[in-house]
């Protein structure tokens, strides 16, 4: 596989392809006559390691970003909160556990989240990040607040992460707080607000 723009010499498709890595993949169908259709375009990216992620919360369905794997496989959101990419919760926290699979020095940790007040979705005003050796004591070791003004109109994505003491882990906990029930000052007032986040960050 290459770069190159598939065409009549490319590589004829007549069984499955095994990717190992991550991949963009063209196509095109080509006709007898030699008439060639639009290129597809489609690309897979490799989870970098081996995690799980059980999630407490339960999205919306409009907004899933793929399923649970979405908030460790590495794929950013933009600021479009329909691009697909995004997870989004209305109306509750946002709380996960992930998986290390083994115990591992964890010296960072963080959450990529979206703000977009028009589409009634804020910021958490903070994010807690716990650790456990045995998934079911877990100690505090990141509390993150926004800083961001929940006035701001602009569609603005913000990594929340922080260095912390190394610490021995397998399970990281995340709980973002919901902005809660939007203010009088919003056209949505009395209405339930989003989360939306895309990606969970543990070095």
């Amino acid at each position: 596989m290459d770069s190159s723009e598939p065409g009549e010499r490319s590589s004829v498709y007549d069984a499955p392809l095994t990717i190992t890595s991550s991949t963009t993949v063209k196509a095109v169908a080509i006709d007898t006559a030699g008439h060639k259709s639009e290129t597809a375009i489609a690309t897979f990216r490799r989870i970098p390691n081996d995690w799980t992620v059980k999630i407490d919360s339960k999205y919306n369905r409009q907004y899933t970003g793929g399923g649970d794997e979405a908030l460790i496989d590495g794929i950013r959101g933009t600021t479009n909160f329909a691009s697909g990419e995004w997870q989004g919760y209305q109306g509750q926290d946002f709380v996960a556990t992930i998986d290390l699979q083994k115990e591992t020095e964890i010296k960072r940790v963080g959450g990529g989240f979206l703000q977009n007040v028009g589409s009634w979705i804020w910021m958490p005003t903070h994010i807690e990040f716990e650790t456990s050796l045995d998934g079911v004591n877990f100690t505090r070791v990141a509390d993150i607040k926004s800083d961001m003004a929940v006035t701001n109109m602009e569609p603005s994505i913000r990594d929340y992460t922080q260095q912390i003491p190394s610490v021995k882990g397998r399970y990281v906990r995340v709980h973002a707080y919901n902005f809660g029930k939007i203010r009088a000052w919003h056209p949505g007032a009395g209405n339930d607000a989003f989360i939306f986040v895309d990606e969970i960050f543990i070095d």
